[in-house]
């Protein structure tokens, strides 16, 4: 028999940045402390400060990385040539509720926990979540293009208008899963979302 290749090792940096999402997930950016985190990652104090130099540096890295796998989970329904801009949209949104329920219904977005915790207070990490936020939206908003130049979604209401909607609609759902403890919200925007774009039948 042939064993597995084993897995290399996660570095420090790495560990670090896993064990911080977990712990700011559970406990948002005030309820972390740095040393919860070295425990956690098992990495000495002294990585921690070479390869973030603060806890808020170390925030924005995490958060960056949970940023960058969104945008690679949001571009490969973009991008997908061989559906249309509604089964783009529906399958992006299934595939949301989904990583939402693997999770127990208890991890929300890390972008929408930072901006409620810390955008208001802090013009760093204001400006860094408005950017993830304006370019989230900008990927949902050229599918809506898409669906609108090939007359599947209306057109009575700019793109970035809807796009303003669908991005509010995966918040406010996120929200309402959190406190419930379900996924009922987001599975219900699987179904919202497409009627309220879906361009009106002529009559």
């Amino acid at each position: 028999m042939h064993s597995s290749p084993r897995r290399p090792a996660l570095s420090h940096k790495q560990r670090l940045i896993k064990q911080g999402m977990k712990q700011f997930y559970a406990h948002g950016f005030h309820g972390t402390s740095v040393d919860t985190v070295l425990e956690a990652a098992a990495a000495p104090k002294g990585s921690f400060y070479h390869h973030f130099g603060s806890k808020d540096a170390f925030a924005m890295a995490v958060v960056r990385e949970y940023h960058e796998a969104h945008v690679a989970r949001l571009g490969r329904w973009a991008q997908e040539g061989r559906l249309d801009a509604s089964e783009r949209l529906c399958g992006y949104l299934k595939e949301l509720t989904s990583a939402f329920e693997h999770l127990g219904c208890k991890h929300g977005c890390l972008i929408g926990k930072f901006s409620l915790e810390l955008a208001p207070a802090s013009e760093g990490f204001g400006a860094l979540l408005s950017s993830m936020l304006v370019g989230w939206k900008a990927s949902i908003e050229q599918i809506i293009a898409d669906g609108q130049t090939n007359r599947l979604f209306r057109d009575d209401l700019p793109s970035s208008n809807l796009a303003d909607l669908v991005l509010s609609g995966i918040q406010g759902s996120v929200l309402l899963g959190l406190a419930h403890r379900d996924s009922a919200a987001l599975r219900n925007l699987e179904v919202t979302i497409p009627a309220l774009l879906a361009r009106p039948v002529a009559r």
